[in-house]
């Protein structure tokens, strides 16, 4: 158990002839020294009691924070003999109410595991907000005790300065939180020292885009040429819209392979999730049409693994994981793109883009009577709170239904 005691190091003599206040810790016979910021006169000191003399004008004040820092520094010797740490020259910085740990360095080895985990979206987003932080604090060290509920406070303000929508702010302060709940756990924080207890995060619930049965039977007949990447793009749209709900990351990436024939199977990209997916009528009506011109290799033979829906290049699976997310961003861009062209011609006025084909399989199947369990399973939703919100668009309509008998 270590020994905390408070002394007047009357070998540090100010100007004055005061003297410094320190605490002392002795612990596994090593010696550390915290200053307490208080600077006495030598008949000003009771060495005894370990108290401020009555005979100085803010004596209960002072022994009032002598007492919290000398607790302060008991309980921080415990925790390091209880969790087993080494004691040494940072152990009273949160006594003193700093850190020297730094932010944006635990913030780097978050973000480069996400890279060598080869989560390459969530580290170029992760990354990007972490820039955006350190561009607020003209690129200083960011000290984990300068993070407040009165920084975060601040800084939620600058956000919103720069034109950033709520659920933008959300997502940047999302990322913020998982880093400082990750140095809570790796003892860099003290839990009660993290802001977010007090700070909570704010959002706002966004529209979803999908499809009626009547719009998506529309884009279903439209002619278009077979030969355009229009013609491929709305197949791929449909599919997603009758088999799961499947994200464009995942069909884009889907060989023959995955296909057994009744089932699509895969690991969801997002989550990393395995999933089965039974095929309806029209998917495997658009998988017949693709098996003839993609099954195939170039001699002619059946080759499982290639692509069912001819849009990544040849070279796809030889470029390192970097650029072939680079070639998955570009790719969903092109078929949004062609979506709104499509859409356009069919007068739907919605914001239509190809996630509104997830969110069209999810109403259509809860409308359907497929209960709400199964519709998050299939989406490889987290939780079911993430469904719900479908479940929610599909009671509107109904409530809106019976506006009839009104």
């Amino acid at each position: 158990m270590a020994s905390i005691k408070i002394l007047l190091k009357k070998n540090k003599q100010n100007e004055d002839g005061s003297y410094p206040l320190y605490i002392r810790a002795i612990k596994d016979r090593k010696i550390k020294f915290m200053t307490l910021g208080i600077k006495l006169q030598e008949n000003q000191w009771d060495e005894k009691e370990q108290r401020v003399k009555k005979n100085h004008p803010n004596s209960v004040r002072m022994n009032a924070l002598i007492s919290k820092k000398k607790a302060e520094a008991e309980a921080e010797t415990l925790d390091l003999t209880m969790d087993e740490r080494t004691f040494n020259e940072h152990s009273f910085e949160q006594v003193k109410g700093r850190s020297k740990h730094d932010f944006f360095q635990f913030a780097q080895k978050y973000i480069d595991n996400l890279l060598a985990n080869e989560k390459i979206g969530t580290y170029r987003r992760a990354k990007y907000t972490v820039e955006k932080l350190k561009s607020y604090k003209n690129q200083e060290p960011l000290f984990f005790h300068e993070l407040t509920v009165q920084f975060l406070k601040d800084y939620q303000e600058h956000l919103v300065g720069l034109g950033n929508k709520v659920n933008t702010i959300h997502s940047n302060l999302k990322l913020i939180r998982t880093i400082v709940n990750n140095a809570v756990n790796e003892k860099l924080l003290k839990r009660d020292k993290n802001p977010f207890y007090s700070f909570k995060l704010k959002s706002e619930s966004t529209e979803r885009a999908y499809l009626t049965e009547t719009e998506l039977l529309s884009m279903e007949q439209l002619e278009l040429n077979t030969d355009t990447t229009l013609h491929t793009h709305r197949n791929m749209y449909i599919f997603a819209a009758y088999v799961g709900g499947l994200r464009i990351s995942d069909l884009l990436q889907l060989r023959w392979s995955n296909f057994d024939g009744t089932h699509i199977t895969l690991k969801i990209k997002k989550t990393g999730a395995p999933l089965s997916v039974k095929v309806p009528t029209v998917g495997l009506a658009i998988l017949d049409y693709y098996k003839d011109k993609t099954f195939n290799d170039e001699k002619g033979e059946p080759n499982t693994a290639n692509f069912i829906f001819p849009v990544l290049p040849g070279n796809y699976d030889k470029v390192n994981k970097t650029e072939a997310h680079r070639i998955i961003v570009a790719k969903t861009a092109l078929i949004n793109k062609n979506l709104k062209i499509i859409a356009k011609r069919l007068k739907i006025t919605k914001n239509i883009s190809f996630h509104t084909s997830r969110h069209t399989w999810a109403t259509r199947a809860l409308r359907k009577g497929v209960t709400i369990d199964k519709v998050s399973k299939l989406m490889g939703h987290a939780s079911l709170k993430e469904t719900q919100l479908y479940a929610k668009i599909v009671n509107e309509e109904l409530d809106k239904a019976m506006d009839v008998f009104n």
